[in-house]
């Protein structure tokens, strides 16, 4: 008499649920991610909180005329720089309140013009403010004095920036392109890595063997890369909600905006990506005999990754248009382009559908050396062999 073991059909959701709660249980996972979380937000808030908060500057003067020109750079500063006039009787009372520190500088009248004088270091931020406001007052001064129409004598100066392409936000765009760039190539690796050393150590200690009884290998191979998958968008999401909080801390979440479009398609091509190798990471770990083979192993796989890497932010013109076609590459190049460029919606959708393509070709080609391999004991299987069975 023979039994029959079933199979559960949604298996492939329990093998992915295992994934999911390992990996949260984690210390070494856990603590990295909420390491990364505390860089990025400490990155977005440090530099905010280091220039936030005014200057207040006070100049000590001998004279009205010296006062009055503190009030035009107070006047003309912005909100969070202000400056006041201390006015005594004499230079040496003046020099004496820069010396205790009860004022910044001195603004002293010479033959020539003004000087200002400080007790050590001049400060660079308060001489521009008060160069150009003493220069645009005594200008305005000497111009009415000789009967000159200023505003007329500078008609035609204004000299004012644009940009051919639209975008004046080259150099930002870089980096968001390269923090995209950045994203997609440690969360692929890591995760990739570990969905491999855990399909190595599973076929090591013969668990596997316990699991096929139970669980057709298709839905376990399912379930490793929905689980890893779903560990990496989270991942991924969480960093990206601590940026967006950072911003609206700083006030600077509006500036960004016309970066959300490209993100959300970074996201599609993310996640499309990741599919794309996230079964051939699987092909790894069966080809392995022990954790150590994985490293090399996995060395064509990392080269695509670095080719992702590299083509997709330092690429441009034409070859970064054809890379944003590649699949894979495309899941880093496609959104720099979004990012730096005007691309018509059929060149994202296009290169989403040849990903999506390279996906079910790729994702069919490692089931296939999974599956022939997982049972296999002994020594490791090269790529040739792996790929010709």
């Amino acid at each position: 008499m023979s039994t029959t073991i079933n199979q559960p059909k949604n298996a492939w959701q329990i093998v992915a649920t295992r994934e999911v709660m390992v990996k949260l249980k984690n210390k070494s996972f856990v603590g990295s991610t909420i390491f990364t979380v505390l860089i990025v937000l400490a990155s977005i808030l440090i530099p905010y909180f280091l220039n936030s908060g005014g200057k207040e500057y006070t100049l000590a003067t001998t004279d009205s005329r010296a006062s009055s020109f503190v009030t035009v750079a107070d006047a003309t500063s912005d909100q969070d720089t202000s400056f006041t006039a201390t006015q005594v009787a004499d230079a040496d009372a003046a020099r004496a309140l820069v010396k205790d520190g009860d004022a910044d500088a001195y603004l002293a009248p010479t033959d020539s013009g003004w000087e200002l004088v400080f007790d050590s270091e001049p400060d660079k931020s308060l001489f521009n403010d008060m160069s150009e406001a003493i220069t645009s007052t005594v200008t305005a001064q000497n111009a009415a004095a000789q009967g000159i129409d200023l505003e007329a004598l500078s008609a035609g100066t204004k000299v004012t920036s644009s940009s051919i392409s639209g975008n004046d936000n080259t150099a930002l765009a870089f980096l968001v392109a390269l923090v995209f760039a950045m994203l997609f190539y440690m969360s692929t690796a890591l995760f990739g890595v570990a969905i491999a050393n855990s399909v190595v150590e599973e076929k090591q200690n013969r668990i596997v063997e316990i699991i096929a009884t139970a669980v057709p290998l298709r839905q376990v191979l399912a379930g490793k890369v929905v689980g890893n998958l779903i560990l990496a968008i989270l991942q991924v999401a969480a960093y990206a909600i601590v940026a967006l909080i950072g911003l609206q801390v700083t006030g600077a979440a509006a500036e960004f905006g016309w970066i959300l479009p490209s993100a959300g398609w970074f996201a599609v091509f993310y996640i499309a990506g990741f599919t794309a190798i996230a079964t051939i990471w699987a092909a790894v770990g069966a080809m392995a005999a022990r954790t150590e083979d994985i490293a090399n192993l996995a060395s064509p796989v990392t080269m695509v990754l670095l080719a992702a890497l590299f083509g997709g932010v330092y690429a441009s013109g034409t070859i970064l248009k054809i890379v944003s076609f590649v699949p894979v590459l495309s899941s880093i190049a496609m959104p720099r382009r979004l990012l730096t460029e005007e691309v018509a919606l059929w060149e994202p959708l296009a290169a989403l559908g040849l990903t999506l393509l390279a996906a079910a070709l790729l994702t069919r080609l490692g089931a296939r050396i999974y599956h022939s391999n997982i049972m296999r004991g002994g020594s490791s299987v090269s790529w040739r062999q792996a790929v010709k069975k």
